[in-house]
């Protein structure tokens, strides 16, 4: 069977469908020798939830495992799901005081449909968003090993040394959920950790930096996007 070429397989509008072209190719000497290409490809990924006639989003309150004293984290969770939905997938989110949730076990309340329909009509929802999260730190300070010069001989040698450390975690559950049935279309769990040298770092930062390590796995559920992935070529 003849080896398809580079340039049938740019201009085959079967092969690479909506790419917009976006191919970054990477050259070497070895797969030249070899006749082939290892090219990136922008493929496009659709969002998980069909999303025909949804406008407007609501973002309840969220319920919190345990209050962190530096800022108000359910508040500042719904903040950064909003931002992001709205400026980077561009959907349209309403705009008020996030509803607080009643004081009941969440998985008996997310099977409540006539609940989330109450609501969806008192806020002209199509969508809404709930959930729940977490934030804590940890102490990771502890011995590692460097390298160094030693004053003596000059040469490098590895040593110990005791180096502080402090981790952020930051745990999300969403559930997403329709408004006119108040049923339940999808749901997720997301998690990040990032450890920061010494202690003292600002916690509202490094809760927002673990949420958009995030943001795109987040935003894929309602918004389409772009994957990259590899593939292998033969020239000709």
């Amino acid at each position: 069977m003849p080896r398809p070429s580079l340039q049938r397989l740019i201009h085959n509008r079967r092969v690479l469908p909506a790419l917009g072209l976006a191919l970054l190719a990477a050259w070497s000497q070895a797969f030249a020798k070899n006749d082939v290409v290892r090219v990136t490809l922008a493929v496009p990924v659709p969002e998980r939830i069909d999303m025909t006639g949804v406008r407007r989003i609501l973002v309840t309150r969220l319920v919190v495992d345990q209050e962190v004293s530096e800022f108000d984290l359910g508040k500042e969770v719904v903040t950064a799901i909003r931002r992001d939905l709205h400026q980077r997938a561009r959907l349209d989110m309403i705009d008020v005081d996030p509803p607080s949730l009643p004081e009941q076990p969440l998985q008996e309340l997310l099977a409540n449909t006539g609940f989330w329909r109450r609501m969806a009509e008192q806020y002209e929802a199509d969508l809404i968003i709930t959930g729940q999260t977490s934030f804590k730190a940890a102490d990771r300070s502890g011995y590692v090993q460097v390298d160094a010069i030693s004053p003596i001989t000059g040469q490098r040698v590895r040593r110990s040394q005791f180096v502080e450390r402090e981790a952020f975690i930051l745990d999300l559950r969403l559930f997403f959920l329709r408004g006119s049935t108040g049923e339940l279309l999808d749901e997720d769990h997301f998690n990040g950790e990032e450890t920061y040298r010494g202690h003292g770092t600002d916690r509202l930062g490094g809760m927002f930096d673990l949420y958009e390590q995030m943001a795109e796995d987040i935003r894929g559920i309602v918004a389409p996007g772009w994957r990259q992935v590899q593939r292998n070529l033969f020239t000709e």
